[in-house]
């Protein structure tokens, strides 16, 4: 099966920094996340300098079959696991709902500004 969509982590001016007030994240235990997923083959994950967004930092963009998906605050590395696994079922079966935990973290944004209000 071919990459179905693709998965960026944000990693630039405020994202992964807890100097500007964002949980440190850490790049090898994301990718070692995304690995355990098993998603490679179906979707693919990079970081990316700054998205845009940055009063909701850590932020973390998801374009999966054409539709874009932004999740604010991902803290943890519990909620980086529950995106996985949303990625994982939304590959399988498009209509996927968005557990309720991603749901309240997921905003549209089309660029411009800082972002939604906190």
């Amino acid at each position: 099966m071919a990459d179905r969509g693709l998965i960026f982590a944000c990693f630039g001016c405020c994202c992964g920094h807890t100097n500007n007030g964002a949980a440190r994240i850490v790049r090898p235990a994301l990718r070692r996340a995304f690995d355990a997923a098993g998603l490679q083959g179906r979707m693919r994950f990079a970081f990316s300098e700054c998205l845009g967004p940055c009063s909701e930092a850590n932020v973390v963009f998801v374009y999966l079959d054409g539709r874009p998906l932004w999740f604010k605050r991902i803290n943890t590395p519990d909620l980086f696991g529950a995106l996985l696994a949303y990625a994982g079922a939304a590959v399988e079966a498009p209509d996927a709902p968005l557990p309720e935990q991603l749901a309240a973290r997921s905003f549209s944004w089309t660029g411009g500004g800082l972002g939604p209000e906190p």
